[in-house]
C-alpha cells in the first residue's frame, strides 16, 4: 500500500537491485511519452521531405528532453507516495495534451502545445521543492536544476508566445541548446561527482524507452491502410523486415545496452563520464521512430515498379544514422566493433543513390539492408562465442 506522505530519498541509499529496477508507475509513463513520440512520427509520414524533418526534430528534441529531466530526477530522488502521484497525473495530463496538440505545434494549436510544455516544467520545479525540504544536503544541485534548466524553460518558452505561432520554434531551439550546453558544463560535473547518478537506473529507464520505440515500429508496420494480401510478394518483403526489425533489438541490447553504461578512460571514444551515452538516446530515438515511418512507407510500395526516392532516403538514412549512433555508446572496447558499425553506415548511404540510379524495388532495398545487418548479428555472435570460449 503506497504511503500518503513519504519523503523522497537519495536513490544511492537504496540496495543496487531495488536501486536499478524502475517502478510500474515510471514504465506506464515512459508508455504515455511514446504515445505522444507516435504523433510526432505521424507528422514525418504525412510530410517525408526535408523541411517536414526538420519540424520533427525541432518538436521531437524538446519532447525527449522533458522525459529525460524526469528520468534524471527520478534517478536522484527515490519517491513513491501519493503526492508524488498526484504531481505525475498533472504531468501526464499536459504530456497528453501535448501530443494531442503536436500537430498543430506550429500553427492554430502553438499556444496550447505551449503553454502545456510551460505546464509540465513548472511541475518539475514543484517535485524538486518538494524534496529541496527533506534533503537539505543536496540542495545546492536541486537549485542549479531548477535555475538553469525549468526556470529558464519555462520563462523562455512563456516569451516565444510573443511572436508568430510559425516562428516561435527558435526560441524552441535556443533554450534546448543552452540546456544541452548546461549538461555539458564543468558545474554540473562537479556537483555529479559528489552526488553521483545511478548508471544502472539509468540504463533501465533508457533501454526501456528503446524498447518501447521499437515495438512502435512494428506496430505501425502492420497497420497500413489496406492490410497487403497474404501473398508470396508481401511474404517476400515482410518476413526479411522481421528480421530487421529483430536484428536492431539484437544489436542494441547486446551491444550499446549493457548492464549499465560503462566510464572507461581508454575507450574508443575516451569517454570520461556517461553524460554522451545519455544524451546520444535523443537522436537514437528519433532514428528509430523514423525507421518506423520509412518501414510503413515500404510496405505501401510493394508491388510498386520502384522504390521513390524520398522512401529510400529515410529508410537507409535512418538505419545509417543507427549505426553510427551505436559508434557513440557502444559497450564493446574492440576497436573493430566501432569500424563494423560504421562500414556499414556508409554501406547504406551507398545504396540511396544506386537505389535511386537503378530503380530498385522495396523488396530489393530491404534485402540488401538485411543482409548488412544480419552480417554484424552474424559477427556478433561468433565474437561473443569467443569470448566464452576464451573465459573457460
Amino acid at each position: 500500500m503506497t504511503n500518503i506522505c513519504t519523503p523522497p530519498r537519495n536513490r544511492q541509499e537504496l540496495p543496487h537491485h531495488e536501486a536499478s529496477r524502475p517502478t510500474w508507475l515510471e514504465l506506464f509513463y515512459d508508455l504515455v511519452f511514446v504515445a505522444v513520440f507516435i504523433q510526432v512520427g505521424d507528422l514525418l509520414s504525412s510530410d517525408v521531405t526535408w523541411l517536414g524533418a526538420g519540424k520533427v526534430v525541432v518538436l521531437f528534441a524538446p519532447l525527449w528532453w522533458v522525459w529525460a529531466n524526469f528520468v534524471w530526477y527520478m534517478n536522484q530522488f527515490h519517491v513513491d507516495d501519493v503526492w508524488h502521484r498526484f504531481i505525475l497525473i498533472v504531468q501526464i495530463f499536459l504530456v497528453a495534451w501535448m501530443g494531442i496538440t503536436v500537430t498543430g505545434a506550429f500553427g492554430d494549436s502553438s499556444t496550447e502545445f505551449v503553454l502545456c510544455y510551460i505546464g509540465f516544467r513548472l511541475t518539475m520545479i514543484l517535485m524538486y521543492i518538494r524534496s529541496f525540504k527533506h534533503m537539505p544536503e543536496a540542495r545546492s544541485l536541486m537549485i542549479f536544476y531548477i535555475r538553469n534548466y525549468h526556470f529558464v524553460g519555462a520563462v523562455c518558452w512563456g516569451g516565444s508566445l510573443l511572436l508568430p505561432p510559425d516562428q516561435r520554434w527558435m526560441v524552441w531551439v535556443g533554450v534546448f541548446i543552452w540546456e544541452l550546453r548546461n549538461s555539458f558544463s564543468k558545474t554540473l560535473s562537479n556537483y555529479l561527482e559528489k552526488f553521483p547518478v545511478h548508471l544502472g537506473h539509468l540504463a533501465e529507464r533508457y533501454g526501456t524507452l528503446i524498447i518501447l520505440v521499437l515495438g512502435e515500429s512494428f506496430i505501425k508496420s502492420i497497420t497500413v491502410d489496406p492490410a497487403p494480401a497474404f501473398s508470396l510478394e508481401n511474404i517476400l518483403f515482410t518476413f526479411p523486415g522481421t528480421i530487421l526489425l529483430f536484428s536492431l533489438w539484437w544489436i542494441y541490447f547486446d551491444d550499446a545496452h549493457d548492464e549499465e553504461p560503462e566510464v572507461n578512460e581508454d575507450s574508443f571514444l575516451s569517454r570520461d563520464s556517461a553524460v554522451l551515452w545519455l544524451y546520444t538516446h535523443l537522436p537514437l530515438s528519433l532514428v528509430l521512430i523514423s525507421f518506423g515511418v520509412a518501414i510503413t512507407k515500404l510496405v505501401g510500395e510493394i508491388g510498386a515498379e520502384y522504390l521513390k526516392p524520398e522512401y529510400a532516403t529515410l529508410f537507409l538514412g535512418s538505419l545509417a544514422l543507427f549505426c553510427i549512433l551505436l559508434t557513440f555508446i557502444t559497450q564493446k572496447d574492440e576497436k573493430s566493433c566501432i569500424y563494423w558499425r560504421l562500414g556499414s553506415a556508409l554501406l547504406l548511404l551507398l545504396m540511396i543513390p544506386a537505389v535511386i540510379l537503378w530503380k530498385w524495388t522495396a523488396t530489393i532495398t530491404i534485402l540488401f539492408s538485411v543482409l548488412i545487418f544480419g552480417a554484424q548479428v552474424i559477427r556478433e555472435v561468433l565474437a561473443t562465442k569467443k569470448e566464452t570460449v576464451a573465459d573457460v
